[in-house]
Formats: structure tokens, sequence, C-alpha cells
């Protein structure tokens, strides 16, 4: 079982989303902690269409690449979600991700019998990558989008990450950067290994 999940959240092949996951796996090697990229943009995960079966049952009625996510999130001890900037939000199939969530919230908050352990520590990271340069509501909205799911998934935010003026200074050559998320990917080694 992997340890942690790294939701890619860019369609962009080997680009700065898939540079930033290469950093973080590169840690993880280096650690011993097991993990699983997700390249969600190559995945069959369908929309949430607010049917309510999940209300009823706590559990989707779609069957897809998402299904097997539910309790991969059980069973984690993180999740971190790299996604890039778009419309001061985060990209629309990591926002469908998000929303098949609901699936978990209902199971929580209406149901009132969690399909999830509400009771285990995980530890959650969410990479913003905006390409322009940067003001003020950039990142507000993928923050409050990340805040919900987050607490959906019963994993605490402990780090956020954004970079801006990506499109002028790819994330590999941007040394300041790679710097200080490096102090957080390793804060966040630390953080996992505490977990036992």
């Amino acid at each position: 079982m992997s340890e942690i999940l790294i939701i890619n959240g860019s369609p962009r092949k080997n680009k700065n989303c898939m540079s930033i996951i290469n950093s973080i796996t590169e840690k993880f090697d280096q650690n011993k902690i097991t993990y699983k990229v997700f390249n969600i943009y190559d995945m069959n995960i369908e929309y949430c269409t607010a049917c309510g079966f999940c209300e009823k049952t706590g559990f989707c009625k779609f069957k897809d690449d998402m299904t097997p996510m539910y309790d991969m999130f059980d069973k984690s001890k993180g999740t971190i979600v790299v996604s890039p900037v778009h419309f001061d939000c985060i990209s629309a199939k990591v926002k469908t991700v998000v929303d098949r969530t609901q699936a978990i919230y209902a199971s929580k908050y209406i149901l009132k019998k969690p399909s999830i352990d509400r009771n285990k520590k995980r530890v959650g990271m969410y990479i913003a990558v905006g390409g322009s340069e940067p003001y003020p509501s950039q990142f507000k909205g993928g923050q409050i989008v990340m805040d919900f799911f987050f607490k959906s998934i019963n994993t605490k935010l402990s780090y956020n990450h954004y970079i801006n003026s990506s499109d002028k200074l790819f994330f590999k050559e941007n040394e300041r950067e790679k710097e200080i998320l490096n102090i957080k990917i390793n804060n966040y080694v630390e953080d996992i290994k505490e977990l036992g």
C-alpha cells in the first residue's frame, strides 16, 4: 500500500508540475517512503452530477478510475496535490477529483457513517503553480477548494506552497523556489516518519 498519494493536476507532460513531483519522489525514494503518482489527465474520472446517490449510500454510483482512490485515501498517510493555476483556481481535472469526494463527505456529515477513518492522522500538502506574474487573487480560489478537499479526505493540510511566474522561469531552473520547496518537503518527510 502506498503511504503517500501524489495527484498531478497538470495535463502537460514533463513541465513544471511534473518537475516538482520528481523532486518530491526523489526525496521519498531517499527516505524509503512509498508513494503513488496519479496523472489524473490520463485517468477516466467521471464528473460529479449531484445525483444524491452518495447521500443515501455513502458511496459514489460511478465506477471508474476514481473508485479505488477512496480506499487509498483512507489507508494513506498523506496526500499531495500539485496543480497549475487556472483562472485563480485548480485545474478542471483536480476539481473533478475534489467533487467526487462528496461521497466521503456525505458519509461523514449526512449519513454519520464515515467511509474513512476519521481518527487516523494524515498529512497533506498543496502546491499551486501560477504561470503569470503575481497578483492578489492568484491563489485564493485554489486554496479555498483545497482546504475543503483535505477536510473531506480527513487529512491535515499542513503545507501550502505557491509558485508564480513559472512561464518565465521554469521550476527546474528556479533555484530559490527549489530551495524553499525542498525545506517543506523535508519537513513533510519528517511528519510522515513521525506517524510510524
